[in-house]
């Protein structure tokens, strides 16, 4: 199984799945291009570019195919490789995710981006200041806190390239194409990514039902429990 991390994450983000999955799969969660342990980007890159190295991941790794899970960003890249690559996805999860920011409207799509470019500069500061907006008001304080501290180690280049890849980014002509059967989770309490946007995903991906869950943007950390409860249910069924 395959995790794909948010914007401005990385792979620590996955923690409470690894804790409660690793006896049940084979667990795999990278660092997109710029984050975490991966180098920075020379120059810009796409969707399809990031696709290309989850590809190479599970190569590398000796994988044909996995599940895949992506929240947020992670989702759209989740989209674009099993668009691309329809044979080397099992089962799709996309958590908290919309079909990407190129179907919005220019003005809108430059100034997600331009407050995106500008957020790149000091990382530390827009951990502390966008990390809330991420979960309910009732999370953990612990969890925010971990939040807080992932968020605060992204590579500036590679968050504002990452930002840039995903104002460009429009997958709505791969969703038909998807052929694994797919969970859609949304967390109830999401000011980032709405449920008409889950909801247009699961109608538009074949095979797909919506889960929503009671939390916020980051549901995989806010609501370990259900969350892991929804990918063994989807897992495990016929």
């Amino acid at each position: 199984m395959v995790f794909l991390h948010a914007q401005g994450f990385n792979r620590r983000l996955w923690r409470p799945q690894f804790d409660a999955l690793a006896g049940d799969f084979d667990l795999i969660a990278w660092d997109m291009r710029g984050y975490g342990d991966s180098s920075d980007p020379v120059e810009p890159y796409t969707m399809r570019d990031l696709a290309g190295d989850v590809a190479a991941v599970l190569d590398h790794a000796g994988v044909e195919s996995a599940h895949v899970c992506g929240i947020s960003m992670g989702g759209v890249v989740a989209q674009e490789f099993a668009g691309r690559y329809p044979t080397r996805v099992r089962r799709l999860i996309l958590a908290d995710t919309n079909p990407g920011h190129g179907n919005l409207p220019e003005a809108e799509r430059g100034r997600r981006l331009t407050l995106r470019e500008a957020d790149a500069a000091d990382p530390p500061a827009t951990a502390r200041r966008r990390c809330p907006e991420f979960f309910s008001p009732d999370v953990d304080p612990e969890v925010l806190a971990e939040a807080i501290a992932i968020m605060s180690e992204f590579h500036p280049r590679g968050y504002a390239l990452g930002a840039r890849a995903l104002a460009e980014s429009d997958e709505r002509a791969l969703l038909a194409g998807i052929d694994a059967p797919t969970l859609v989770i949304w967390g109830e309490q999401d000011v980032i990514c709405s449920r008409a946007e889950s909801e247009y995903l699961a109608a538009h991906v074949p095979n797909a039902r919506l889960k929503v869950l009671p939390c916020g943007h980051m549901s995989n950390m806010e609501a370990p429990a259900a969350f892991n409860a929804a990918l063994l249910e989807f897992l495990s069924a016929e």
